[in-house]
């Protein structure tokens, strides 16, 4: 588990670089965002995700229970 964590953390570093403040992650401002939370729809980048669900089970931003993690795709501008 250790090992498949730690590469999905060097893949979402190795990610082209965001256009704009709003596409950072929102824990580390390092890396685009890349992740979607289940149930709740909040956001951040694979590497933040993997690394808090090893201790942790809930949302880093409202608390709910993580159920799932969903990659993410920014939605074409119009």
């Amino acid at each position: 588990m250790l090992n498949h964590l730690s590469e999905e953390s060097k893949q979402a570093a190795a990610t082209t670089l965001p256009t704009s403040e709003e596409d950072l992650c929102p824990i580390c401002y390092a890396h685009p965002i890349s992740a979607i939370f289940r149930p709740c729809s909040h956001k951040s980048c694979k590497a933040c995700i993997n690394q808090h669900l090893m201790n942790n089970k809930d949302c880093f931003f409202c608390k709910a229970t993580i159920t799932g993690v969903d990659d993410f795709t920014k939605p074409a501008s119009s």
